[in-house]
């Protein structure tokens, strides 16, 4: 009987034994696939990362570009201001009209602060700097266009590289596969996203998408009042008793004088000429009361004489000034792109206003002068969603906004690289355990996508109706004129699987 209890021992110790290397593979098998998944995961989301980076740049230089083609806007308002505004100064200090008008009030003292005024040293100085800022400006924005192209471009040739990277500093024993899923699928998608979520669009042609940057250049919340309808007051002028050897016996007298000036800049109705036109027309009149016998005593007697301006500049009525970036030649153009704002119409209503002489005259006989740029007007492209009329979503989703363009990735690792017991025990092969591994490679799949969301600072659910409004009530949609974009992971779907699975 001795030894029986000897081989009940030894085929005890052989049965624990192979359960003890059944629970080593699982586990070791379990953190392995857990390690490949989350390196999976980062390298989905640094491929979505990508995209929204991409997104986000075109944003920031779509908003560059607006705020430099405005830029453009100021520079030709302030050669059309300042021309003017010289030629009203330099008649004002000639000496028919300041012998005429100064023989009438008693007192000037702001008709000889505008005279002293440095007007001709300011336009001279804006004359010599609009040019060469206009096109400077305007290289600019065509760089950043070419750089929105160059940015995406790139993103889309470096998208997988930059997962497999980071699949491999998550997980250094782990790759990005080369299975038909990932030739096929994977790049399909990546083209997809590249040429379908944006796309580069035409800035001034007749195009909806072409309105839609220029809408955004002309807006008010882009251009400021002096470019839209700079109407003002200019010195010099005066309001004063009048003097008193022009109404002697009056009982009371004034005079007054001073110059009305209107102008405007406009975007072109072809998008592609920035133009600029000032008028100032000037004015007065005298006003003498004497008391005469009248049926119950003395009653107020009183003359108003008018005078016009004077000028000596032609047409012998007021000043102008003009200017234009974009091809040269006539105005043409009077109330120019169809969307300019209605206070900029007819250059701020100066051809309509009481300068409309001096108005009409630049309009019609000088027109803007000139060109600080033949290149000048909105470039020529920008990039936003590849159909941004109809990029309104179906419902308040992440996915919707946005993420239709999720990149999927399919990552392995070799049975040779995890610590399972064929690897630790090279033994352990003989005792025909089955590693359920095909091919003898542990792999997993993972999938992100960039999206569109523009948060409240009062936004405690994320994606609700009232959490997606922007904070004056309105609500945003995908677009690439706000960097809103950020990336997420999102669930592989039943046919990525199988696809995955049928690649093998």
């Amino acid at each position: 009987m001795r030894g029986q209890a000897l081989i009940f021992g030894l085929v005890f110790l052989s049965c624990a034994g192979l359960v003890v290397i059944m629970l080593f593979n699982g586990s070791m098998l379990a953190i392995t696939k857990s390690q490949l998944q989350n390196a999976a995961d980062a390298g989905a989301y640094s491929a979505a990362v990508l995209q929204a980076r991409d997104a986000n740049f075109s944003a920031y230089t779509n908003r560059a570009m607006i705020a430099n083609q405005v830029a453009v806007a100021q520079f030709v308002s302030m050669k059309s201001y300042f021309e003017d505004a010289a030629q009203t100064k330099r008649r004002a200090n000639s000496t028919l009209e300041d012998t005429v008008y100064r023989a009438f009030p008693s007192a000037a003292p702001a008709w000889d602060i505008g005279k002293r005024a440095p007007v001709d040293t300011a336009y001279s100085a804006v004359n010599s700097m609009a040019g060469p800022a206009v096109k400077a400006l305007d290289l600019l924005i065509g760089a950043m266009d070419e750089a929105q192209q160059i940015h995406h471009l790139g993103t889309m040739a470096e998208m997988m590289f930059v997962a497999d990277e980071v699949v491999k500093k998550n997980d250094p024993q782990a790759r990005v596969t080369t299975s038909a899923f990932m030739l096929g699928d994977a790049a399909l998608r990546v083209k997809n996203w590249g040429n379908d979520q944006t796309r580069r669009h035409s800035a001034n042609d007749a195009s909806k998408e072409a309105d839609r940057f220029a809408d955004a250049v002309v807006s008010r919340d882009s251009e400021d009042l002096f470019i839209r309808n700079r109407g003002s007051i200019p010195v010099p002028m005066w309001a004063s008793t009048v003097k008193p050897y022009l109404c002697p016996l009056a009982v009371s007298t004034f005079t007054t004088f001073g110059f009305t000036h209107f102008g405007g800049t406009l975007l072109s109705s072809n998008k592609k000429r920035w133009l600029g036109l000032d008028a100032t027309q000037g004015g007065g009149m005298v006003t003498c009361t004497w008391m005469v016998p009248c049926i119950t005593g003395l009653c107020p007697f009183t003359i108003t004489i008018p005078f016009p301006d004077i000028g000596t500049t032609a047409p012998y009525l007021g000043g102008h000034g003009g200017a234009v970036a974009g091809k040269g030649g006539a105005y043409g153009d009077a109330n120019g792109y169809k969307n300019n704002a209605t206070e900029s119409m007819l250059y701020g209503f100066a051809l309509t206003s009481p300068a409309i002489v001096p108005a009409n005259y630049r309009y019609w006989a000088k027109g803007p002068g000139t060109t600080l740029d033949s290149g000048g007007g909105l470039q020529d492209h920008y990039r936003d969603m590849a159909s941004p009329l109809t990029a309104k979503p179906a419902n308040q989703t992440a996915l919707e906004n946005g993420g239709k363009f999720p990149i999927t990735l399919e990552v392995e690792r070799t049975q040779d690289t995890i610590r399972e017991s064929t690897v630790i025990m090279p033994g352990a092969d003989k005792l025909k355990l089955e590693d359920a591994m095909k091919g003898k490679t542990l792999r997993a799949l993972a999938s992100a996508h960039a999206f569109f969301y523009r948060p409240r600072l009062d936004d405690l659910k994320q994606f609700t109706r009232n959490g997606w409004k922007r904070g004056d009530s309105k609500t945003e949609y995908q677009s690439l004129f706000s960097p809103y974009w950020q990336a997420r992971l999102a669930p592989t779907t039943v046919a990525e699987e199988a696809a995955a699975a049928a690649a093998q």
